[in-house]
């Protein structure tokens, strides 16, 4: 990779990055319009670089981008966060049985450290509340990866996780949870029993939904 190539690389994911932890923090609303010349002198790199981005942020869900219209945060009614957390759910749980009959121990093992240290966040005085979602993105990303059907992945992106970046996600961190939320969740698949990991999936997934709403 030349020196040009990287620089272009490594300014798109600073981009990239920032925006979408704008979008997840609530300071760029569903709905609002990103003008690409704005965004340019915001962060002052040039258009294809802001362009680069973008085309992230929408594989991502994150942003639409329609002819005439420009670039806009995506915005999800009532109704298509309720279409979308079923998509991800039937995806979600699946990956659970998957991961209970197939994962590796090494696999067991690199989960069980992010599931601990998702938890460890979720303990924090004060925690940055855009960082932690995108660490739960991530996080709910690799189960899926994990699984090693790409697809599962791939369509986690493009639907039900829009929904988990939404602020749904951030209004039911101040519910009470376990102290080993995520935790729990992995050991449940460790036993090896995809009908016991598809209802703690199920249980997961549900948890707090009723006050966030």
């Amino acid at each position: 990779m030349s020196p040009a190539t990287d620089t272009f690389k490594t300014k798109s994911s600073f981009v990239y990055g920032e925006l979408k932890q704008g979008i997840t923090a609530g300071d760029y609303p569903p709905g609002q319009h990103l003008v690409r010349r704005n965004l340019v002198k915001k962060f002052g790199v040039s258009l294809s670089i802001v362009n680069e981005a973008l085309s992230r942020l929408v594989t991502d869900g994150l942003v639409e981008t329609k002819e005439m219209y420009g670039t806009r945060v995506i915005s999800l009614d009532s109704r298509s966060l309720e279409d979308e957390f079923v998509l991800r759910e039937a995806i979600e749980r699946h990956a659970a049985r998957l991961l209970a009959e197939f994962a590796t121990a090494e696999t067991f093992k690199t989960l069980l450290e992010e599931a601990k240290a998702i938890d460890r966040w979720m303990q924090e005085f004060g925690h940055d509340e855009s960082r932690g979602s995108l660490l739960h993105r991530e996080f709910h990303l690799k189960l899926s990866r994990s699984t090693g059907y790409t697809r599962l992945e791939e369509v986690l992106k493009r639907s039900g996780i829009r929904s988990l970046l939404t602020m749904l996600f951030i209004k039911n961190l101040s519910n009470p949870h376990p102290v080993d939320f995520h935790e729990q969740l992995v050991r449940a698949f460790m036993k090896r029993d995809p009908a016991l990991a598809d209802q703690k999936m199920r249980e997961h997934l549900h948890y707090g939904r009723t006050v966030a709403k």
